[in-house]
């Protein structure tokens, strides 16, 4: 499936999703609001584009469950994660940090971001 770029009307963070091409147009924000599909980002080279890459998120796929998050507070006391599970992204290079203290690794296939090593 295609990665789209979206900007939520709630709270204004730009960020990327996978969806399918009949459902690229609308979906939802991490903050629970309606987010529309940004274009212009899309359409964007890279390096100007930086800075949604360097701005501080919560990460659904770094996070743990929420039965988990306690023992992984204190398993990876340099981390934040919320009571939900989500763990705090400040900028790459804290993601790339965070990727090594957990044994996993970058890829740049389309398919799969990270792979646990």
């Amino acid at each position: 499936m295609p990665s789209y770029m979206y900007t939520c009307k709630k709270c204004g963070s730009i960020f990327s999703d996978i969806n399918t091409v009949s459902k690229r147009d609308i979906t939802e924000c991490e903050c629970g609001g309606k987010a529309e599909r940004n274009v212009e980002a899309e359409l964007a080279p890279k390096k100007m584009i930086k800075w949604v890459t360097e701005k501080e998120r919560w990460s659904t796929s770094m996070g743990v469950p929420r039965d988990q998050v306690d023992e992984f507070r204190k398993r990876f006391p340099n981390s934040t994660y919320r009571d939900d599970g989500r763990l705090l992204i400040k900028n790459r290079s804290d993601k790339l940090r965070q990727m090594k203290e957990r044994g996993m690794r970058e890829t740049h296939d389309i398919e799969c971001k990270a792979w646990f090593v």
